[in-house]
């Protein structure tokens, strides 16, 4: 369920990121103290993907028997003590009733050799037949990430969750590998059997990453991009959308991989996507290729998407599906975050920023008015937005000044707020677009001067600090907004 998001909120926005920025940095010293342990031998990082691979397809022991039944071999592997009525057996091994997502991920860490995977619970070790035992495992030997930190998830790494954000973890399942926006993973008790999964590493529902012990990074890991573009990396494809200049239509030229000839298709043709009046905009959430286009007939939001490499695209007029208005003919800016695609528009009769929001892929898309809620002046030129910090910002020009406007979002549950940036932080007034970068840290957002031309950076430190601006414009020439 959707959580409102656009009621009246007090207290200093500063502050709450002062305030995340102290409780960050008290994880981060436990975990300086946790890394001076003695180090463990490392175990390969594909071994332990190749022993979960080989459960996936082991088909005599690979779902619960009955299904439904809860009997499983990993708890019987592990846990004598558990029930067995019901239950058969096999390889040496009483099968037994529980559920069993932990007692699967356990067995695939104790067997690819994990430091400390292997000492039994009845004799002190910190995995359990409980999923929360594998970040007590990180938290012990100081390799424990959260989602929010941004770390990259690697292959054998343990993911757990909370499905239900209580703080009570309800399952882990083992990372197979991960991309830019997801992660994919081999996860036992999933469906009553060992299966394949894959989620946005923005999914609120993840909690973080444990990995083994010794284990280090792959390199060169890919950073998290939630902000949509023109262009987007999925399954090792690279594409480039862009709208045809004779008949609004839709483009892809993309590349299978590095080496291969580079090939176009004109997507609307094909998807049935009607002519845009704007350029395309395209982000990657849960395996699912998503690009947002308005109609330039009548003004409409509409998603052309490809649930995955070789499959075939499709589209929906998201203003008829959701109820979001007709907007104005500029370019809309996505964002992923906490696993919500939110889709910003400016509305065409008001200049009012308009969100459309989907909580997950399968849910509705549903949409909301956020200068009704939050006070946001009318706008002009084109949104762009950027999830930095935990935060989720969209960058507007105000259509009566100039000025730069923030509206943002502290975490999924809290409210939308609003702030002038230029009274603020004293960054003149602006023309065209904004654009935004996140980047070792810092959050910038650049815009052209609307009296010189001249480009400006304003800036965000970091957690608590306040917005700062400068004129980049000693050596730039003056731009074109």
């Amino acid at each position: 369920m959707k959580l409102t998001r656009v009621e009246a909120q007090s207290g200093l926005r500063f502050a709450r990121r002062l305030s995340a920025g102290l409780a960050t940095t008290a994880v981060l010293g436990s975990g300086l103290l946790a890394i001076t342990a003695t180090p463990a031998a490392a175990v390969p990082r594909d071994s332990i993907v190749s022993v979960a691979q080989s459960q996936l397809t082991n088909s005599s022991r690979n779902h619960e028997q009955p299904l439904g039944s809860g009997c499983n071999y990993y708890t019987g592997y592990f846990r004598s003590w558990k029930p067995a009525t019901g239950c058969s057996a096999t390889d040496g091994v009483q099968w037994r009733d529980s559920d069993w997502c932990a007692d699967f991920s356990k067995y695939v860490w104790k067997n690819a050799g994990v430091p400390y995977a292997d000492v039994p619970e009845t004799s002190g070790g910190v995995l359990t037949g409980w999923a929360s035992s594998f970040k007590d495992y990180g938290t012990r030997y100081g390799t424990w990430h959260t989602r929010a930190s941004g770390y990259t998830p690697q292959p054998g790494d343990a993911l757990v969750f909370d499905w239900d954000q209580n703080g009570v973890i309800d399952h882990v399942g083992i990372v197979k590998s991960a991309s830019s926006s997801t992660v994919y993973t081999i996860e036992g008790n999933s469906g009553d059997r060992i299966k394949e999964n894959s989620y946005s590493r923005t999914n609120i529902d993840i909690v973080g990453y444990s990995s083994p012990v010794g284990a280090g990074d792959i390199d060169d890991p890919v950073p998290v991009t939630p902000s949509g573009g023109p262009a987007v990396v999925h399954e090792g494809f690279a594409s480039m959308f862009t709208r045809n200049a004779a008949d609004g239509h839709i483009q892809e030229t993309y590349l299978p991989n590095i080496g291969s000839a580079w090939y176009s298709q004109d997507i609307s043709a094909d998807a049935g996507t009607p002519a845009s009046a704007t350029k395309p905009v395209a982000i990657v959430h849960e395996g699912y290729t998503s690009i947002f286009t308005i109609n330039s007939s009548n003004g409409h939001l509409q998603e052309t998407y490809l649930p995955r490499v070789g499959a075939a695209w499709g589209t929906q007029d998201l203003s008829a599906g959701a109820g979001t208005p007709a907007a104005a003919n500029v370019t809309p800016a996505v964002v992923v975050h906490e696993g919500y695609t939110s889709v910003f528009t400016i509305n065409a009769s008001n200049g009012r920023l308009q969100e459309t929001y989907l909580p997950r892929v399968g849910a509705a898309w549903a949409t909301q008015d956020l200068s009704a809620g939050t006070g946001t002046p009318a706008a002009t030129g084109a949104p762009t937005a950027v999830y930095h910090d935990g935060y989720t910002s969209v960058f507007t020009i105000n259509a009566s000044n100039g000025r730069l406007q923030e509206t943002y979002l502290s975490g999924i549950g809290a409210a939308w707020v609003t702030q002038d940036l230029s009274t603020d932080a004293g960054t003149p007034a602006a023309a065209g677009t904004p654009a935004t970068l996140n980047h070792d840290g810092f959050t910038s957002v650049f815009t052209i001067n609307a009296s010189n031309k001249h480009l400006q950076e304003i800036y965000l430190s970091g957690i608590g600090a306040a917005w700062a601006t400068q004129n980049l414009s000693t050596g730039t020439p003056p731009a074109t907004p």
